[in-house]
């Protein structure tokens, strides 16, 4: 009996952790448009939509962040070296978006990750704008 007491709460506790990861209901569709001299990047289904972006080198960019998971999600970029952020976005719940103010990102190839998935990652290509 406690067996299978046990075995149903934990099996409850897997439902809810999954439901907390999936995608929202509601938003769809092709990722809005990026700021100008900016990107763009969306998470949905606990993946983010590119393995890639590209930014200007030396000047401050603005990173529009689409959220469309119920789950918490940020965008922290790295640098190239060792591996110490260079900015951090703000964690949130979605569906929403943040637009981060990014700092000037030295030119190079760098890493960006969401900083509660680490799985969702990719690269940033810091180039001439």
């Amino acid at each position: 009996m406690i067996a299978t007491i046990s075995g149903r709460l934990l099996l409850l506790l897997a439902g809810i952790v999954l439901a907390a990861c999936t995608s929202a209901a509601g938003i769809t569709g092709p990722p809005p448009t990026a700021p100008p001299g900016g990107a763009i990047i969306v998470a949905e289904g606990v993946a983010f939509d590119r393995a890639r972006l590209v930014v200007p080198a030396g000047t401050s960019f603005s990173l529009l962040f689409e959220n469309r998971d119920s789950a918490l999600h940020n965008v922290t970029i790295y640098d190239d070296a060792g591996g110490q952020p260079m900015f951090v976005g703000e964690v949130f719940t979605g569906p929403g978006s943040r637009t981060y103010a990014v700092p000037a990102i030295p030119a190079g190839t760098h890493r960006f990750r969401c900083d509660v998935h680490p799985q969702m990652s990719g690269t940033l290509e810091a180039g001439p704008g």
